[in-house]
């Protein structure tokens, strides 16, 4: 093919779709990388080439063609793209896509996740969760530890999420792995430019166990860093009397969740 007759067809195509966004967050192709192939700097590996010609229903030959013909093809066999509108994807794209880099990557690396989940019981959660960078988005992974068989929950809970910056906020939505009816919002207040040591804000969610009650608690991240002893650091989490020697004062004070005297609503500490 001409080398000019690949970004031609390509974006032919990208018009039958809202956008070029609303494309690629269907087809799960990297929009960036999508601009490249339909400014023409570079051109799809053949794996990448399949995949976009799944997503339009071509054969790969079919997209090789010369622009004329190809334009010729498709006027007889147009894409039949989704025609309704995924507005979750397009939300949270559009958040995607305006994110700084930048500032998104200072939050990556562990931490050490802490809160109460009930306030009639004196006891502080521990847990690990790891944020990392891809495609323009950070990811998150979550492990919670429990006793054996404490509230009907195995050893090991698992959490997948994503989030982003938003003005001086880090936003976070996490769900378990294999229980999708259980899951967590979080905002906890933006670091500055300097040091990442503590994030603090508040959470809501459903609790993992049976009760499945809807709840919100405040919580507190202690960066561990960009490459930790994982095997230490889990050993770590779990449940813990709040005078347990390795929780700080710092952490008890911003993970309690009462209404001190002057708050007038359930706010973050800080």
């Amino acid at each position: 093919m001409a080398a000019a007759d690949f970004p031609r067809n390509l974006k032919l195509l990208c018009s039958y779709g809202r956008s070029v966004s609303a494309v690629c967050r269907a087809a799960r192709i990297n929009r960036h990388q999508m601009k490249r192939y339909l400014a023409g700097s570079t051109s799809p590996s053949l794996h990448t080439l399949r995949r976009i010609c799944d997503f339009f229903g071509l054969e790969e030959h079919e997209i090789l063609l010369g622009h004329e013909a190809f334009a010729a093809l498709i006027r007889v066999r147009p894409p039949k793209l989704q025609k309704t509108r995924d507005r979750i994807a397009e939300f949270i794209g559009a958040v995607a896509d305006t994110a700084d880099l930048g500032v998104a990557r200072h939050y990556t690396g562990y931490y050490h996740v802490y809160f109460q989940p009930d306030r009639q019981v004196p006891e502080i959660h521990r847990a690990l969760t790891h944020v990392t960078l891809a495609d323009r988005c950070l990811l998150t992974k979550t492990i919670e530890r429990y006793p054996s068989g404490s509230a009907g929950l195995p050893k090991s809970v698992k959490y997948d999420g994503v989030a982003f910056v938003n003005g001086r906020a880090l936003t976070v939505m996490e769900r378990r792995r294999g229980a999708a009816d259980v899951g967590f919002y979080t905002l906890l207040y933006g670091a500055g430019a300097g040091e990442l040591t503590f994030l603090t804000g508040l959470t809501m969610g459903v609790a993992p166990d049976s009760s499945r009650l809807l709840y919100g608690v405040r919580m507190c991240w202690h960066y561990l860093g960009e490459e930790i002893d994982i095997r230490r650091r889990l050993g770590q989490c779990g449940q813990f009397p709040l005078d347990h020697p390795s929780i700080g004062k710092y952490v008890r004070f911003c993970t309690t969740n009462d209404l001190a005297e002057g708050e007038a609503a359930f706010a973050p500490r800080s």
